[in-house]
């Protein structure tokens, strides 16, 4: 590299950057993390107000990875707290566990369960192996695809199933089962899952501090500690280079940053209008977020909930006391209500709108008694929370990797830099692999490693 004298600039102070920092600056290097929200931790950052603390949908930590669970009780030390997992689908109007149990599948109503049974004897060929549509139809059958799967997915993605690649189907029913030992993949592995059900425990990390924010705090103070910085409220204005390599940015609060190396955590579009790259035809989810204080009990004791059912308008709910009861003050509980949207849409630029839905369809699914337990309902707008893999994604994607790749100094780190629908054990093990190439030279494994659906 060129520019030995400059900064590791990292560009977002999310988990992956956060982590990412630390381990550099651990080392001995020179780290400038840049973060644009007043406060780090991105899209597992949390929202404190006064004695009520939610976090941006159900964050908690597990992983398969005993290097990335050694690396959180680094961080967290003792201060853990330790939780089975217990999660829900609300549809045809009735709550059940997910992944399905042998106690909830019989609650289904009889002729959708005798549909999806005959679904069996008639697999349907994939004739476009890219197909969203094809693949759930042949995997779990055309009940509970014109049932839960469609419906579901269009509300929370927001465009037609028919446009939407086979990666969101695969990334997103790993990501809602979590547990790799949960077999969730097919209706075959469902029934067998009831009919011959194997006990597995999933068992949850979280702060025992309230609010999952505690962990990017503390990697901050650490970060902070060794020598580097983080600065909060602001943004890359613009990226100068030379041939290959990026030489400066520019801070918008006018501040100019000599870099050694730049590691992008961000949305890409940003990213690629300084380098006069693009346009990318990829897009981002957002999120409208209604943090919302429950009187009493809720009547439901799920961490979080997913909401399948067409008479509902929210995606998702979930219980930050039920990850950790100092979250919420006592005689009180909390939901975290998720609609997605695109920003600039009429949910992002006028949230507030629907407030009465979101009221209404507690009421309606009954994770609620009575409008009159809805306290107070605090609204959060969240940029780019989901890549949106839509049936061009992967083309357009290897078009944007193939120009921003040209620089040899430049980098790209987590759920939006790589336009990777992951978690937050998969953004830390990254960011290890990067901290290790940039602190040995070792050259990285394979890129291609992190995008394995």
């Amino acid at each position: 590299m060129q520019n030995n004298g400059g900064h590791i600039v990292v560009v977002g102070a999310g988990v992956a950057g956060l982590t990412l920092g630390y381990l550099l600056s651990r080392a001995g290097k020179s780290v400038l993390i840049v973060e644009q929200e007043p406060v780090v931790g991105g899209l597992a950052r949390s929202y404190h107000y006064d004695d009520f603390h939610f976090d941006i949908g159900p964050h908690r930590f597990h992983t398969e990875h005993p290097e990335v669970l050694a690396f959180i009780r680094e961080v967290l030390g003792e201060d853990l707290l330790t939780m089975p997992r217990k999660s829900g689908v609300y549809m045809f109007g009735k709550y059940f566990d997910w992944p399905l149990s042998s106690s909830s599948v019989f609650k289904l109503p009889p002729a959708i369960m005798a549909r999806a049974f005959f679904d069996l004897r008639s697999r349907r060929e994939v004739t476009d192996p890219d197909s969203f549509s094809q693949y759930i139809i042949s995997q779990y059958g055309r009940t509970l695809y014109d049932c839960f799967f469609k419906f579901y997915t269009e509300k929370f993605i927001r465009i037609p199933c028919e446009e939407v690649h086979v990666d969101w189907a695969l990334a997103g029913i790993n990501r809602a089962v979590i547990d790799k030992r949960v077999k969730a993949n097919t209706l075959t592995d469902l029934i067998k899952g009831v009919l011959l059900p194997k006990q597995v425990k999933t068992v949850f990390l979280y702060p025992h501090k309230p609010g999952i924010d505690d962990f990017s705090n503390r990697l901050a103070a650490l970060i902070r500690s060794h020598g580097s910085r983080i600065l909060t409220n602001t943004q890359v204005r613009t990226v100068t280079w030379r041939g290959r390599e990026i030489e400066e940015v520019v801070l918008s609060d006018g501040e100019i940053v000599p870099t050694e190396r730049l590691i992008w955590s961000g949305e890409l579009h940003s990213l690629a209008r300084m380098l006069q790259v693009g346009p990318f035809p990829l897009r981002y989810l957002a999120m409208v977020c209604y943090n919302v204080a429950v009187r009493g009990k809720l009547n439901r004791d799920y961490q979080w909930t997913y909401y399948g059912d067409r008479k509902t308008t929210i995606n998702r709910t979930s219980a930050p006391h039920l990850f950790n009861s100092r979250n919420m003050p006592q005689g009180w509980s909390g939901l975290n209500v998720e609609i997605t949207c695109f920003e600039g849409d009429e949910t992002w630029t006028r949230p507030e709108s629907w407030l009465p839905v979101v009221r209404q369809d507690l009421v309606k699914s009954r994770i609620i008694n009575r409008d009159e337990d809805i306290g107070e309902i605090w609204i959060e707008r969240v940029r780019n929370t989901y890549p949106i893999y839509d049936l061009n994604y992967k083309r357009n994607l290897a078009s944007a990797m193939a120009e921003l790749g040209v620089y040899n100094n430049l980098l790209l780190l987590g759920r939006c830099g790589t336009f990777w629908y992951n978690n937050m054990d998969h953004s830390i093990r990254m960011a290890m692999d990067y901290a290790d190439h940039l602190i040995s030279g070792r050259e990285l494994a394979g890129k291609d490693k992190y995008f394995i659906i």
